[in-house]
């Protein structure tokens, strides 16, 4: 242990035996062995290369949001990337993994840029949007990346949107080992008061939809994409139409249909405002968010034979 935390202290400032509770929207979860704070992206591949060559456990942690740390903790070492670079080259605003989304967009729009207003709508760094394709007001973040720049088993390299292989909150990060260092965006100049009428438009339906007072991280599951298979059992199912047309189905409205919206197990409790949003009412625990995970997915499943897929990540 005191060797690690010698060598971890040749890439930035650590700590040992931190709260995750203390580092995440969620406000849960238990000790992290190491947290180490690095600030530049030289120092961040160095310390990715040492981890990998002696086989230690880490994850990279942007803004503590769309995750559960379990109570046990984490035995190994979380990284927090503090290079908060944001800066525009002509139509293109490049961006540190760390940074805010909601701040990256804030600043396309003082800019003058259009095309990422509903940015302000997403919670996070722009790495964890980008590795769970976030979205919000109908775009995602494939819609306007243009390159992302990635550690790679000891290098550096550069993926075109194309090689990223978005899919619905789903994309090439979330099944390799690859490390998300900075990103392009390409937007385009446009009229700055409609770029701001848009932003405040993103604001207000995320602060109309989404639960305030209590914390949280977001969607727990993902909305559900109609398949073949699905089609053939719908007619035992009263969906809404718009539904169909949509070809998903709301993963809150099938909450909310199995009569799960303000259940709580402990302290978590499902919210009463938004059926994919779990509240921790003070002082849950990981475990009690996991049970009513498991205790949604199978009455969701019990009634309409849909799987629910977890958007969070679970640490």
């Amino acid at each position: 242990m005191q060797d690690i935390y010698k060598k971890l202290k040749e890439f930035g400032k650590v700590k040992t035996k931190v709260i995750m509770a203390k580092h995440t929207t969620f406000k849960i979860g238990g000790s992290a062995d190491f947290f180490v704070i690095v600030d530049k992206t030289e120092k961040l591949t160095e310390l990715l290369k040492y981890l990998n060559q002696d086989d230690v456990d880490y994850f990279i942690l942007g803004g503590g949001s769309n995750m559960l740390v379990r109570d046990e903790g984490f035995r190994g070492v979380v990284i927090k990337i503090e290079d908060k670079n944001c800066k525009i080259n002509n139509e293109v605003l490049e961006v540190s993994a760390g940074h805010s989304t909601v701040d990256a967009a804030q600043k396309s729009v003082q800019e003058g840029l259009v095309g990422f207003e509903w940015g302000v709508g997403v919670p996070g760094t722009i790495g964890g949007a980008i590795r769970g394709n976030a979205g919000a007001m109908g775009r995602e973040m494939k819609d306007v990346i243009e390159e992302v720049d990635v550690y790679r088993d000891g290098e550096i390299l550069t993926l075109k949107n194309i090689q990223i292989n978005f899919g619905y909150r789903d994309s090439i990060f979330k099944h390799n080992t690859d490390i998300i260092i900075q990103a392009k965006l390409k937007l385009k100049y446009g009229e700055k008061k409609l770029a701001m009428a848009k932003m405040m438009e993103a604001i207000k339906y995320r602060n109309t939809t989404q639960p305030k007072g209590y914390a949280s991280t977001g969607c727990i599951f993902k909305n559900f994409k109609i398949t073949k298979e699905f089609q053939a059992l719908d007619s035992k199912f009263t969906i809404p139409q718009q539904f169909l047309d949509n070809q998903t189905i709301p993963a809150g409205w099938l909450v909310e249909q199995i009569g799960m919206k303000g259940h709580q197990i402990g302290r978590a409790q499902v919210s009463d405002r938004h059926g994919n949003f779990i509240v921790n009412l003070g002082d849950a625990s990981a475990s009690d968010v996991l049970q009513l995970i498991e205790k949604i997915k199978e009455k969701v499943y019990n009634k309409y034979k849909i799987e629910l897929e977890e958007e969070i990540k679970i640490i």
